[in-house]
Parts: C-alpha cells; sequence; structure tokens
C-alpha cells in the first residue's frame, strides 16, 4: 500500500507540471472524439477509476489489468441526431500474463493489452464528406493488485472532400489506477500528454492536454459511484458524478449520471444507461439528454463479448 500511495502522489505531482486544456466536452476541432461505450457514457463519462471492461484502452489503460479474460466490443453514436454524423468504435482487450493473487476475489493481469479503432464520419448538406479514423493501442502493467499503470498510443488520420483538412498525427495517454481502501479506488488520466497533427497543407499542432482524477466508491455488493474532475482550459472544465447497480446476478445494469460543463458555456446534462448480461454477452444501450440548441439528446449502443 505504501508503493500504491507513492505512486499516486508522484502521479499527481506530474500532472501539476503540465498546462490543463481539454476534455469530455469539445471547443470543436480535429480528433476530438467521444469516450467508447454506451456503459460509461450511461455514467456521465465517470470511467477513469471502476470499469473492467475494453472501454478501458480509451477511459483509462491502467484499468485493462483488471479484465479478467479477452474482451471485443462495438460501440455506435450518431453525435447530431438529424445529420449524417456517425462515430462507432471496435475494441480489444486481452490480459497478457496473470498477476500472482493476493488474496480472494483480487484477480488482475500483471500484463494487458488492448486495441481501440474509432472511425468518425460526416456528411455535409451539399455531398462532401469529412472521416477521422484511429487506431490506439494500449498497455498496462500491475506489479500487485493494489496499483496499475497504463499507457496508449494513437495513431490519427483524416480525409476530406473539403480542401487542406486531410492530417496525420500520433498522441500518447498515461493513465494510474490506485486502490486506497477496500471500497476505494482512484483513477488519473493523463491525456493527449504527447500529441502532433499535421496537414498536408504544412500547418501543424498540438491536440489540447487535459487531466482526469476519479474516485471510485463499491456500495454493498452491486453498486459503484464515481466522481471525476476534468482539468481543461486552465482550470476545472468538467464535474461528473455516475453510478451503476447490477441486480440479478449481474444479469441487469442500471446507470445514472450527471455532468456539468464549466469551461465554454456552461451546461448541465443527465445521462441514464441500461445494460443486459447473457452469459458473456453485454449489450448495453445510454441515452444523453442534452438542451441546448446546438445540440440534442444522444442515444449510444455497446454491444460486447467475452472471449
Amino acid at each position: 500500500m505504501r508503493l500504491s500511495i507513492l505512486l499516486f502522489a508522484s502521479a499527481v505531482a506530474l500532472a501539476g507540471t503540465f498546462s490543463p486544456a481539454a476534455a469530455g466536452y469539445s471547443r470543436g476541432g480535429g480528433f476530438i472524439a467521444p469516450g467508447y461505450g454506451a456503459r460509461a457514457w450511461g455514467m456521465g463519462g465517470a470511467a477513469v477509476a471502476a470499469g473492467a471492461d475494453e472501454g478501458a484502452v480509451y477511459w483509462n489503460p491502467a484499468l485493462l489489468s483488471l479484465v479478467e479474460r479477452g474482451r471485443i466490443g462495438f460501440s455506435y453514436v450518431n453525435l447530431v441526431p438529424g445529420t449524417d454524423a456517425r462515430h462507432s468504435y471496435l475494441a480489444y482487450a486481452r490480459a497478457v500474463k496473470e498477476g500472482v493473487l493476493d488474496g480472494p476475489g483480487l484477480a488482475y493481469a500483471e500484463h494487458a493489452i488492448g486495441l481501440l479503432y474509432g472511425n468518425l464520419m460526416l456528411e455535409l448538406s451539399d455531398g462532401r464528406k469529412y472521416t477521422e479514423n484511429s487506431l490506439t493501442l494500449a498497455y498496462a502493467y500491475s506489479p500487485e493488485y493494489f496499483v496499475s499503470i497504463g499507457a496508449s498510443m494513437g495513431l490519427l488520420l483524416s480525409s476530406s472532400d473539403i480542401g487542406e483538412f486531410d492530417a496525420k498525427g500520433t498522441t500518447l495517454t498515461v493513465g494510474l489506477r490506485v486502490v486506497l481502501l477496500e471500497d476505494l479506488t482512484l483513477g488519473l488520466v493523463g491525456r493527449h500528454l504527447f500529441s502532433r497533427v499535421m496537414f498536408d497543407s504544412g500547418e501543424d499542432y498540438n491536440l489540447d492536454r487535459s487531466f482526469t482524477l476519479g474516485a471510485a466508491f463499491r456500495l454493498l455488493d452491486n453498486a459503484t459511484v464515481e466522481g471525476d474532475l476534468v482539468a481543461a482550459y486552465g482550470g476545472i472544465a468538467r464535474v461528473v458524478l455516475g453510478c451503476e447497480g447490477r441486480f440479478f446476478s449481474d444479469v441487469l445494469a442500471l446507470r445514472g449520471g450527471i455532468s456539468s460543463v464549466i469551461a465554454g458555456e456552461g451546461r448541465t446534462l443527465p445521462h441514464m444507461g441500461i445494460g443486459v448480461r447473457l452469459r458473456r454477452v453485454d449489450l448495453d444501450y445510454n441515452a444523453n439528454f442534452d438542451g441546448s440548441e446546438a445540440f440534442d439528446d444522444t442515444h449510444r449502443f455497446s454491444l460486447a463479448v467475452g472471449l
């Protein structure tokens, strides 16, 4: 436990040396894709401290150490209802080497890997199209059950009928998970810590860095509550609180969350979700309720299979 606390404190100190920028909700621009999966978004995107599924490749690569078996998943959402703005993910995660058990119920992987492919397709009213593709490779190392460290490298590629919008780039994200108490887990993610996007026109830019600090509490045996703070734009840009309850021997999952966007035009969004697990198959649905004029309610669907 001393090692866990020391690593967490070191990561917090490291995060403070960077200038925070953007996460969760974007000011716009290329390669700012929404997070993976209906499960996480059913909790408002509070998914950096809890959640052992293939979505860890995006939310916090350190959580890959808790994936019990290989998993493959697909997620889909139409970002702006009434338009053709489709975004989908295909994710894969698996343990490479099981860790030495410290006690009953403490299964983990000493080494784990993940892969995430994302596709964004926008079609304008005049028939022109814009496409983004991303490929992310993630790795997690866990010297013991109570702490894990992860990192992911993303390759980015965009193409468009619009002149000089073709681009390619890379980005690096790191994550940390620390169990402080039996029912309390902390997660820390630094997103786009090092990145570069280069346009065919010769111009280039860096994706905005962001930092998410999350704390997850396990209530009883079937419920989890997580709260996240996202640092962006020189301060706190987003606050999230989400919960998940699992019932009937994990067959049914009910989720809810609320997120408060502080950066830019502030607004508060409610989220809800439901999931069904049938043997090794997970079906999840999520709705985000956005009353602003520029956006609308969105509906996300996910399908995952344990291998």
